[in-house]
């Protein structure tokens, strides 16, 4: 059976179609750090870009009450999907609808990438 490969123009149809699928935008924040003249630095946040973005939740679950000190937690898993090419790591933090995430891994890796897929938590978190 001969394997057959997908090409580069099928790749970037691909990865038009998924960017298309992405409603909103985000700012992509990635931190500086300045010596503060005493021998330590101080951290600020400075935005690096702007992109195509899609938010959302994939999976949320209750643990059970006792599991928690007694308490029902929530958690929610937060991921970003970016358009393909988009540089981040985990490292950097994505604002988007409002709300800040930090990013805690992404697909740099994978091979045929037809978008950035970000796995973030949501610095806000219990906020609302």
């Amino acid at each position: 059976m001969a394997m057959t490969m997908i090409g580069q123009s099928d790749l970037a149809w691909m990865q038009g179609l998924q960017g298309a699928a992405l409603p909103g935008t985000a700012i992509l924040q990635r931190a500086t750090m300045t010596p503060d003249g005493m021998g330590g630095y101080s951290e600020s946040w400075a935005a690096v870009g702007t992109v195509a973005a899609r938010v959302y939740t994939q999976a949320s679950r209750a643990l059970a009450e006792g599991e928690q000190g007694a308490q029902i937690v929530s958690e929610t898993r937060w991921f970003v999907t970016l358009p393909a090419g988009t540089q981040v790591t985990a490292a950097d933090r994505i604002l988007a609808g409002g709300r800040l995430y930090q990013v805690t891994e992404v697909n740099n890796g994978q091979d045929w990438q037809t978008a950035v897929r970000c796995s973030v938590t949501k610095l806000d978190e219990g906020a609302e």
